[in-house]
Order: C-alpha cells, then sequence, then structure tokens
C-alpha cells in the first residue's frame, strides 16, 4: 500500500465525494425533485456527476493500492449472516413498482438503470471499499462499521442543498444510515464488495421507479430495515468479532 490508512484519510475521502457528486450535482442545474422526470434530467444528475466521481475514486484506489482489500475481505462473517443480502434482495425485487414500469417510458427506464448502476459501484467504491479500508487502520471493527455508516448517511444530507426538503432529508439520512449498515452486513458476510453494489443498484432502482400511488415499498423499506436492525444486533459477534486486525485486514 502507498497511503496508510487511517481515520483522516477515511473522513477525507468521504467529504471529497460529497463535494465533486454534490458540486457537479448542484453546477448541472436540476432540482433534486426533478431526478426522474426525463432522459435528460437522469444523465444530468445521476449519470455525469456519479461517472465523474467513479473515476476519481478508482483513479483515487489506484493511486492508494488498495485494491485488494477494497473489493474483498480475507475473513468473512459468514454462518447465517449469508441470508441477510439474499433477503434483501428477494425483498427489494418484490418492492418494484413493476405496474409504474410498464408506462414508463423504456428510454427513461434504460437511463435510469445505467444511472443507479453507477450510483451503486462508485458509491460502494467510496464508503464500503475506500472508507471502511481507511477506518480499519486504526478502529476497531465496530467503529468502521458506525463511522461509515454515518458518513454515508451524512452523503445524503447534501440533498438539502439540492432542493429537498429539510424533514425529508432528515429521514433519508436515518433511512441510508441503515441501508448502509446492511450494504457493510452483505460485505462482511460475503467478503466481497461486488454484493453491496448490486443491492444498492436494487434499492435505487427501486426508489427512482415507484409510482406516487405505491404503498409496498414502503412496506418493503421497513422489512428491509427491521431485518438489518435485528442482524446487526444478532450477529454482532460474527460481524465486529471475526474480522482480522485492522491494519492487518488492509494491507495488499
Amino acid at each position: 500500500m502507498r497511503v496508510r490508512p487511517s481515520v483522516g484519510v477515511g473522513v477525507a475521502l468521504a467529504a471529497v465525494y460529497m463535494i465533486v457528486f454534490g458540486g457537479l450535482f448542484k453546477a448541472l442545474g436540476v432540482g433534486y425533485g426533478d431526478v426522474g422526470a426525463s432522459v435528460s434530467n437522469v444523465q444530468r444528475t445521476l449519470v455525469i456527476p456519479v461517472a465523474v466521481a467513479l473515476v476519481v475514486f478508482i483513479g483515487v484506489t489506484s493511486v492508494f493500492g488498495w485494491w485488494r482489500p477494497v473489493l474483498r475481505d480475507r475473513r468473512r462473517a459468514g454462518g447465517w449472516l449469508i441470508a441477510v443480502p439474499i433477503v434483501m434482495v428477494l425483498a427489494l425485487l418484490v418492492g418494484v413498482d413493476y405496474s409504474n414500469l410498464s408506462v414508463l417510458d423504456s428510454n427513461l427506464l434504460l437511463w435510469i438503470g445505467i444511472g443507479v448502476a453507477l450510483v451503486g459501484i462508485s458509491e460502494e467504491l467510496a464508503y464500503r471499499g475506500l472508507v471502511v479500508v481507511a477506518f480499519r487502520g486504526s478502529m476497531r471493527e465496530s467503529h468502521v462499521w458506525l463511522w461509515s455508516s454515518v458518513a454515508f448517511g451524512l452523503l445524503h444530507s447534501i440533498n438539502v442543498l439540492l432542493g429537498q426538503g429539510a424533514g425529508a432529508t432528515v429521514k433519508q439520512v436515518v433511512v441510508t444510515f441503515i441501508i448502509g449498515s446492511g450494504m457493510y452486513i452483505a460485505r462482511r458476510a460475503t467478503g466481497l464488495i461486488v454484493v453491496p453494489m448490486l443491492l444498492h443498484l436494487l434499492w435505487d432502482y427501486s426508489a427512482f421507479t415507484a409510482g406516487d400511488g405505491s404503498s409496498l415499498g414502503g412496506l418493503v423499506q421497513f422489512v428491509l430495515l427491521a431485518v438489518v436492525l435485528v442482524s446487526l444486533v444478532a450477529g454482532r459477534h460474527r460481524l465486529f468479532g471475526t474480522a482480522d486486525a485492522p491494519v492487518d485486514e488492509s494491507v495488499s
């Protein structure tokens, strides 16, 4: 590794992602509530800013020499926790508003798919990848989970500057902290970052394509949040007690 993992590096990486994505989103001039209104809006608010952030963080990972610890854990939690990402995938597939998909323009659906795929890859690379590895340089694994999930939740606080209401933003920060914890569990259970990337893609796709009258999405969200919280408590010894020593786990 060319850069030693540390809390300071992790905080800086989280801040850089917020600045790059939020700054480009704001500069491109689309309000938060209009993200999915047209193909052009999706391209300007999801595809372009997130693609730029992804390129930046691919470059950071390469320069730091962190690809191995970012992509996989040498020691995974395993056991019954493997069921958590499976349940999350199934719940998210059930929660997709399929009736609304049938009335949305196919080109719009395609670009939403491209956009949320980029979001899933880039945000997981940043927060369940680089930030987790950085925090492991000087934190116990339980603190790595906590503060990487807090950082992920706070990423969404910038939405209040992009046109979302304050109340909705606070709720989103809390929800994304919990869902981010689910992504962390998925990484620890499987040892692979690609699994939370897939979960992230499904979560965002179901959110961006949901119709106004969809009630199933709210139920699925409640179930997902409950599953994550119960798993964190019940699986804490596997999640936080089976990881390698912080620095050792991060060495490539």
